[in-house]
């Protein structure tokens, strides 16, 4: 359990992400923008698992991919076609 560190971490990871989904994501390569997903997601994955104080090894190998795909798909699903935030 280290709070500091989960607050920087799950911030920093936050910022990436809403920087990656609002104003990078018309303009960059969707390639780029899926690895800024990906890397914000794992690392809110990885912030919230230091809040905690029992965490198993499963968890902190499961919880960031978990999440880095969970970023992506999320932000497709609601930036898609007829999505409710599409552009």
């Amino acid at each position: 359990m280290n709070v500091p560190a989960a607050w920087v971490l799950v911030t920093a990871s936050t910022t990436l992400l809403l920087a990656a989904v609002f104003p990078l994501r018309t303009r960059i390569n969707p390639r780029l923008v899926d690895g800024l997903l990906a890397l914000a997601g794992a690392g809110i994955g990885l912030g919230g698992l230091l809040f905690l104080t029992d965490v198993g090894p499963g968890s902190w190998i499961v919880a960031p991919p978990f999440l880095a795909a969970g970023a992506i798909a999320h932000v497709r699903a609601l930036f898609a076609g007829d999505g409710p935030l599409r552009t």
